[in-house]
C-alpha cells in the first residue's frame, strides 16, 4: 500500500529560524556558520542565531526530512567535523507553504490598513 507524501500545509506554521534556515538552503548547500552568516545578512542583523540554537534547529529539519547531510566534494580539503547541509524536496515544498501563509497574513494587513503610513480612512 502506497503511502501518500505529507501535506506540507500540514508543518506551518514554523519557527522564524526553522523558515530562515530553510530559505537560507534553498540558494545552496551550507554548513552552520554559513547559515548564521545568511540569516544576518537576509535579516540586516535582527536575527543572529547562536550557535547551539542552530544546531537545535538543524537536527530538527533533519529529523522531519525538510534538510539532509550534503555531501562532501570529493578530494577537498575540508575540516571532516564540518557538516554541510541540503535542503530536500518536502523541505522546500513546506518553505514554499510557510512563504504564502506569511503572504497571506501580509495581504491582510495591508487590507485592514495596518500597514506604516495607513492612519485609517
Amino acid at each position: 500500500m502506497a503511502h501518500d507524501p505529507p501535506d506540507p500545509r500540514r508543518s506551518v506554521p514554523l519557527t522564524p529560524l526553522a523558515f530562515h534556515v530553510l530559505v537560507a538552503l534553498g540558494h545552496g548547500e551550507l554548513h552552520g556558520y554559513g547559515i548564521i552568516k545568511d540569516i544576518e545578512e537576509r535579516t540586516d542583523g535582527a536575527l543572529t542565531p547562536r550557535s547551539g540554537t542552530l544546531y537545535t534547529a538543524l537536527q530538527r529539519l533533519l529529523d522531519a526530512g525538510w534538510i539532509e547531510d550534503a555531501p562532501a566534494p570529493a578530494g577537498d580539503a575540508v575540516d571532516p567535523r564540518r557538516r554541510d547541509y541540503r535542503i530536500t524536496e518536502l523541505g522546500r515544498a513546506v518553505a514554499a507553504a510557510e512563504s504564502e501563509r506569511l503572504a497571506r497574513m501580509v495581504a491582510d494587513a495591508r487590507a485592514r490598513r495596518l500597514a506604516p503610513g495607513d492612519a485609517g480612512a
